[in-house]
């Protein structure tokens, strides 16, 4: 892929986005590095951004070995979050514009103070959250057929489709490590555990806060940060109630539309 198929490419992912068809991968000049992936998504958002959307946030993405290992990625992916994508409070996911999504469980964190610099550590993420909050990201590739690539998947921002967050509660002294998680769809219901990202959610936290430097950016108070999932990412339909029990941090529920 060359730099100036960038443009083109980040268009048809952003519209596949916003009710056009899914972007034909063997008919597209994909990107075969993550410089360039990155730099498309990076269109994406300036796309969003133009259509009056705001960045809130980021998402992590492959927290967990198994996924990095599913991608031959060595480090986790970020991507952002956008105003429009969190769901308020009490309203339902509308699955109708969406390709084969499926739901993660996660710990979202909600900064209070910037995290700078390239020696930001876990205990510093700790330091700098004001709250978190039990969360559903809603993933969905925009790629026919799924990203088959790591750069595939950062190019379509990670899968990120939609987010929702429960009530915030104040960070457990004792930290993110031990929190279980069990999510419940209908009778089925899936296990997790926040050991399940990078080993605690605040060290994927701080991953992120040192991989954007890279771009010239970094995490700022207020932001929202989705850490990564506690369970496997698990496939979701219209007709389904989502419910996830984070123990302490509490419960978030969803209705898919």
């Amino acid at each position: 892929m060359e730099k100036d198929s960038i443009p083109e490419l980040a268009q048809r992912l952003w519209r596949a986005g916003n009710g056009a068809p899914t972007v034909d991968p063997d008919a597209t000049d994909r990107p075969d590095d993550l410089e360039l992936a990155y730099a498309v998504q990076a269109t994406t958002r300036a796309l969003a951004i133009a259509a009056g959307e705001r960045v809130i946030g980021y998402k992590i993405g492959l927290t967990s070995q198994p996924a990095r290992d599913a991608f031959g990625a060595g480090e986790p992916a970020a991507g952002h979050l956008l105003a429009g994508r969190l769901l308020p409070e009490g309203r339902s996911l509308d699955a109708a514009g969406l390709f084969e999504p499926k739901v993660e469980v996660e710990i979202a964190f909600v900064l209070g103070e910037a995290l700078r610099g390239p020696d930001v550590t876990a205990h510093d993420v700790r330091n700098a959250t004001a709250a978190v909050a039990p969360a559903f990201e809603i993933v969905d590739s925009r790629w026919r057929g799924g990203a088959t690539t790591l750069p595939m998947l950062v190019a379509d921002n990670t899968n990120a489709a939609y987010a929702a967050l429960g009530p915030r509660v104040a960070p457990p002294r004792e930290g993110l490590a031990e929190i279980g998680a069990t999510l419940s769809i209908g009778d089925r219901e899936i296990p997790g555990s926040a050991t399940a990202v990078m080993g605690d959610p605040a060290e994927a936290v701080a991953w992120l806060a040192r991989h954007l430097l890279s771009s010239g950016a970094r995490l700022e108070a207020g932001d929202i940060v989705l850490s990564g999932t506690l369970c496997a990412p698990t496939a979701i339909s219209a007709g389904d109630r989502l419910v996830a029990d984070l123990g302490e941090l509490g419960r978030i529920a969803l209705d898919v539309g």
